[in-house]
């Protein structure tokens, strides 16, 4: 082996070596065309690499040789067609003397400096091509010894760019693990709190429920308070844990689901509309939306002897509306019950409104709870 080949081949085990190194792929890439220029003594190189999707074509098209004056008079770079299509194609080598007089040859755009001679050689690994590496314009144009170098260098590219889509894919993979175990923690917490929690408030505020009954007054009152208290305990817990269990893709049937099992004391089935994106709430008021939901169906429960109940919900960019519609007695003249006080603090703490009114026809009560999706933004003017 005299010297020059030996240096070729140093400079083979210099990129291969730098694969392994802190640099960027970007300009580990340079990195390979300016090698494959010096061994070859080719005036102009590039390199470009197809997308993931190879019908995308060409991605990113490195080149090296041209000043960023003519490059920028050239305009856009290349898609991977004519001659470096043929190679990006077949995926073989391919030496020409004069590229222009290549049949695939599509020639070259305006501004850009003239190229004769040319070696194109296929970026692959496995039988995969993922780009291409090319070099032009040297004098007494390119030997076979030069493709077997340039091949080289270009499996090294090829090891360089699948092992970075490779990074990128092991580094979406552990984002997506840490998701689901993050969710699975969530899910193992809000059984926890279901099964644990809610059930042992339940049977408090029965006991409640049953002491009430049979005691004077003033314990008497003191006992249903009490058991409007653990009511919207219970309230705020199947809240949060609706939000823990939060899944933009499931919401909506989820939040459906716990609101028809509330109603179930009803004796009928209310009617639900869910207008929006669940997603667009952050969890805490995820957890709002269902607490104020399920505690104005719980009131309607406890106090209206409705017939018939509508739980609407809009959620736009600019905020969430809850409206909540019964035709039951009423409230003429009377406060509002603690839950619905409760509610109204809910409003006002995240810069939102609660109004109560008669339903349609002076008939029952409509509930409407608004916030803006910014706590520090005014209440919006939904419908």
């Amino acid at each position: 082996m005299d010297e020059q080949d030996r240096k070729r081949w140093e400079h083979i085990v210099e990129a291969a070596v730098a694969v392994t190194s802190d640099l960027d792929l970007d300009s580990l890439l340079a990195r390979i065309i300016e090698l494959a220029r010096d061994l070859t003594g080719a005036r102009y190189g590039a390199l470009g690499v197809l997308g993931s999707d190879p019908e995308e074509g060409l991605v990113e098209f490195l080149t090296q040789g041209i000043d960023d004056e003519t490059a920028a008079e050239i305009g856009a770079l290349p898609r991977g067609a004519g001659v470096l299509g043929v190679v990006l194609r077949d995926g073989v080598p391919l030496r020409l003397d004069d590229v222009a007089s290549h049949p695939d040859s599509v020639g070259f755009p305006p501004h850009h400096p003239p190229m004769g001679a040319f070696l194109g050689v296929p970026i692959r690994i496995d039988g995969r091509v993922f780009g291409d590496l090319y070099l032009t314009e040297k004098a007494g144009g390119f030997s076979e010894d030069d493709e077997r170098l340039v091949t080289g260098l270009a499996a090294v590219a090829g090891t360089a760019i699948a092992n970075a889509r490779l990074f990128d894919e092991l580094a979406g993979t552990r984002a997506e693990l840490a998701r689901m175990a993050v969710v699975e923690d969530r899910n193992r917490i809000a059984r926890d709190l279901h099964d644990l929690v809610i059930g042992r408030l339940f049977a408090v505020g029965l006991s409640l429920d049953r002491i009430a009954r049979h005691v004077d007054e003033p314990w008497a009152g003191r006992a249903s308070q009490a058991v409007d208290d653990v009511d919207r305990a219970i309230a705020d817990l199947r809240g949060a844990i609706f939000a823990l269990g939060s899944d933009a893709a499931t919401d909506e049937a989820r939040l459906v689901r716990l609101l028809k099992a509330t109603a179930a004391p009803l004796g009928f089935a209310p009617s639900i509309d869910i207008e929006g994106d669940l997603g667009l709430l952050e969890l805490g008021r995820r957890s709002d939306v269902h607490a104020v939901m399920n505690e104005a169906l719980a009131n309607v429960i406890r106090h209206a002897s409705a017939t018939s109940v509508r739980l609407h919900l809009v959620v736009a960019p600019e905020g969430v509306v809850a409206t909540i519609t019964d035709d039951g007695i009423g409230m003429a003249d009377q406060q509002p019950a603690s839950g619905l006080a409760n509610l109204r603090e809910r409003a006002e703490r995240s810069g939102g409104s609660l109004l109560i009114e008669p339903g349609p026809g002076g008939r029952g009560t409509r509930v409407t709870w608004r916030v803006p999706l910014e706590s520090t933004e005014p209440a919006v003017d939904l419908p």
